[in-house]
């Protein structure tokens, strides 16, 4: 599906040179000569992208930055000014009135589409948050995979659930669980500054599921690295008699009242480096399968992964 970039800008010439520069690709430009066009355009069928001249008529560039940011149904549409102006006075008054980007006339064709992807990506990372851990959701996470499968490079896929948690949200209460799940989050964005050449990305499925993906090159190293992590920091989310004790009394999930040991990880490794993972949804089976593999082993200590080995 055809993403949408509205230029707004009183110029037909520049209406055709931004046409050209998106030809053949995923974007679908649509133009307006005046900021009144341009309202009209945008408050209709909202697009993806807007690139923004200031000085348009019957209404301006920064009149119409200042409508689209006030209402709520187009504020988080991101605006990129380009202006032949490229004064750094100009630049901030841009950035505040609420613009995500500004360039300077002429420009770069490839900078510009460099900076209309980014833009749009941010965007959509940034709707699809989760709003307890502002880590990417489902739909980031999955437009991330498609990239990397698209871009056929090796790609471990991890899929991180905390063990034990609904008897921990019970008995503790739901601020102390969200202060966990943000102590998990907080764990894995150490990890992606900890393994920086290894291309992390961290994601938030949300409730107490997690999903890294990186190189699978150091994958154990790194899942080793998050266990021990996670295992330092669960006993401090305990009161000092059940960390002493070593686990809680709760009610399971059928109403039965029994012993639950102190919150560990599980977490499962699928990597295309023996078997092809050519879809998204194929990379969460197989991760799925891994993880169901490690929830049922018995007598465990501590958090526990596993890197898949098999072939096709």
């Amino acid at each position: 599906m055809n993403k949408t970039i509205l230029v707004a800008d009183d110029d037909k010439t520049f209406h055709r040179i931004i046409s050209r520069v998106f030809e053949g690709s995923s974007w679908q430009v649509e133009t307006a000569e005046d900021g009144v066009a341009a309202l009209e355009s945008i408050s209709s069928r909202p697009p993806d992208v807007i690139l923004l001249d200031l000085n348009m008529p019957r209404l301006g560039g920064r009149e119409l930055l200042t409508r689209i940011r006030g209402n709520p149904r187009l504020a988080m549409i991101p605006v990129i000014i380009i202006s032949g102006d490229g004064e750094p006075q100009e630049q901030a008054l841009g950035f505040g009135l609420g613009a995500d980007d500004f360039i300077s006339k002429p420009f770069d064709p490839l900078d510009l589409v460099s900076r209309v992807e980014s833009a749009s990506r941010r965007n959509r990372r940034m709707l699809s948050a989760n709003p307890l851990t502002f880590l990417p959701g489902g739909p980031a996470i999955e437009e991330d995979a498609k990239r990397r499968i698209k871009e056929g490079g090796p790609l471990a896929f991890f899929y991180i659930d905390i063990d034990n948690f609904k008897a921990y949200n019970d008995n503790y209460g739901y601020l102390n669980g969200d202060n966990a799940i943000k102590g998990v989050a907080g764990l894995l964005l150490n990890m992606e500054n900890n393994f920086v050449a290894e291309d992390i990305f961290v994601g938030h499925i949300g409730g107490d599921d997690f999903v890294v993906m990186a190189n699978p090159r150091k994958a154990e190293e790194l899942a080793r690295a998050i266990a021990a992590g996670f295992d330092a920091l669960a006993p401090g989310f305990y009161s000092e008699a059940d960390r002493a004790r070593g686990f809680i009394v709760s009610k399971d999930r059928s109403g039965e009242t029994r012993e639950f040991p102190l919150m560990t990880l599980t977490i499962a490794i699928a990597t295309n480096e023996k078997r092809a993972l050519d879809h998204y949804a194929k990379i969460v089976d197989a991760a799925g399968e891994i993880k169901k593999y490690l929830k049922g082993l018995k007598n465990r200590a501590g958090s526990i992964y596993l890197k898949d080995r098999r072939g096709e």
